[in-house]
């Protein structure tokens, strides 16, 4: 019986703490409430762009042949605006369409249309684009309470395009922490290392370099008693630190900061790469950047100075690193087990300390 009034409660609980509003809007109407930002399309718990101009355009020929698109879900907030919870490619699609920023391309039945902006249609189809169409949009009300707006979220993408391990993280732990792991994943060497040129870039749309951040911190928390699977590590950093302050996540980041400034200042270019016969591979291995990030900060500032004075001594040394079979099996194989991420930072961590003799 309490079991039945439990479940009870708790469904008469979510019938009133999710409060929506159904409306039919035209597509007209959604790319300028988007132009003008009434519709944020990047809350932070939101996927960063991830589809090309052929799914976008494969998007907007699926409304030319009046073909029935999925709704999207909006969270209104307490400024009047509204926040995008699912359906964000959709709408950047409907509102890049509209106001000329990509030709049709790609399409598989309107082929008259392919290589034309939206003022390139003819008038009549112009019009009915821009005012016919209606899509279904699912408003959840500011009264609903922000964890079930991740929570919808969550549910509605699992149904979608699958959300990476990092894309997931992003909904599930906002706050400071997640905050910061963003912002230190801006940095210019890092991407350069990981080939994240634009926006537009695969590595960034999965979130990858935050990633890294991630990775960093979660094995200089611990280690030595780290067990299990790295993806499993990088969850429980997150959760332990999810309530810190603003002044607290800055501090927990700033050994990043540390360790890739001198990276770059050791082994330039070469970071966290391979050698390759007399040069070195233009391919950022994960588990090169573990060896040489979390050696590098152990140092102290004087052992790192001497070691800059020997850096070319330090970057011949990471190429005989290779010669050893158990180094090169770590960082390419299997790379992710305690003992092996263990093992190629113990001898990338040698081969510094060896410099300074």
């Amino acid at each position: 019986m309490s079991e039945k009034i439990s479940l009870a409660a708790r469904f008469n609980k979510a019938q009133s703490e999710l409060v929506t509003q159904t409306a039919d809007l035209p597509l007209g109407t959604l790319a300028q409430m988007v132009e003008e930002g009434s519709i944020d399309l990047t809350p932070g718990f939101q996927r960063r762009e991830r589809w090309k101009p052929e799914h976008q355009s494969a998007l907007i020929e699926s409304f030319l042949l009046n073909v029935p698109v999925p709704p999207i879900y909006l969270a209104e907030e307490v400024d009047g605006r509204y926040t995008a919870i699912d359906g964000k490619q959709r709408l950047k699609a409907i509102s890049d369409f509209i106001y000329g920023r990509f030709r049709l391309t790609g399409l598989d039945n309107l082929v008259q249309a392919e290589g034309r902006t939206f003022e390139d249609l003819p008038g009549e189809i112009l019009n009915a684009l821009r005012l016919r169409p209606y899509l279904r949009v699912v408003t959840l009300l500011k009264q609903t309470d922000d964890r079930l707006k991740y929570e919808v979220f969550l549910r509605l993408n699992r149904g979608g395009e699958s959300l990476n391990q990092q894309e997931i993280r992003n909904v599930a732990f906002r706050g400071p922490l997640n905050d910061e792991i963003y912002k230190a994943s801006e940095n210019a060497f890092l991407r350069q290392q990981l080939k994240i040129g634009s926006d537009k870039s695969q590595a960034y749309r999965q979130m990858q370099d935050a990633e890294y951040v991630l990775r960093f911190l979660a094995l200089t928390w611990n280690l030595d008693d780290f067990r299990g699977s790295l993806v499993h590590q990088m969850d429980r950093y997150m959760i332990e630190n999810e309530g810190v302050s603003q002044q607290q996540a800055v501090e927990l980041v700033r050994p990043f900061r540390d360790a890739i400034l001198r990276c770059q200042s050791i082994w330039g270019d070469r970071a966290f790469k391979r050698p390759d016969g007399t040069g070195w591979r233009d391919q950022m291995l994960a588990g090169l950047y573990d060896a040489q990030m979390l050696s590098i900060v152990s140092l102290s500032d004087e052992q790192f100075n001497s070691a800059t004075e020997r850096r070319q001594e330090v970057v011949e040394q990471t190429r005989t690193l290779f010669q050893d079979d158990e180094f090169d099996k770590s960082v390419r194989a299997g790379t992710n087990t305690p003992a092996r991420i263990r093992y190629r930072v113990q001898k990338t961590k040698e081969i510094l300390v060896g410099a300074l003799q």
